[in-house]
């Protein structure tokens, strides 16, 4: 003897009728035209997302311009560091120069006063 319940040829052979789903609401046309929409466009992105991350040429190009910027970031301020590096080297050449040129004239004045 079997323990399932007694079915007639009319009642279906699952507990849901054809317009159900798995969550058991019945879904118009329309519904699952816009879910079948919205499941393209999600394996869509998928697919795009997928392909982006297996271009290796593209992911070279990406990594090769993000070293250039870095460097030439570095480069800039590596120039910049040496700009101020040499104005302060003739800023002291010059303040060097003028210490001498104030010696010599000190010097030559004490000369003149000690020959009159």
């Amino acid at each position: 003897m079997s323990t399932t319940p007694h079915r007639g040829p009319d009642t279906p052979q699952d507990d849901t009728s054809p317009g159900d789903t798995a969550e058991g609401t019945a879904q118009d046309p329309q519904q699952i035209e816009a879910d079948i929409a919205r499941h393209r466009a999600e394996l869509g992105e998928t697919v795009d997302e997928l392909s982006e991350r297996l271009d290796v040429k593209k992911q070279a190009r990406r990594k090769v311009e993000s070293v250039k910027a870095g460097l030439g970031n570095r480069v800039d301020d590596a120039r910049t560091r040496a700009t101020r590096a040499d104005r302060q080297e003739v800023t002291a050449a010059a303040a060097a120069v003028l210490g001498v040129v104030a010696v010599l004239a000190l010097g030559v004045g004490i000369v003149r006063r000690v020959r009159r």
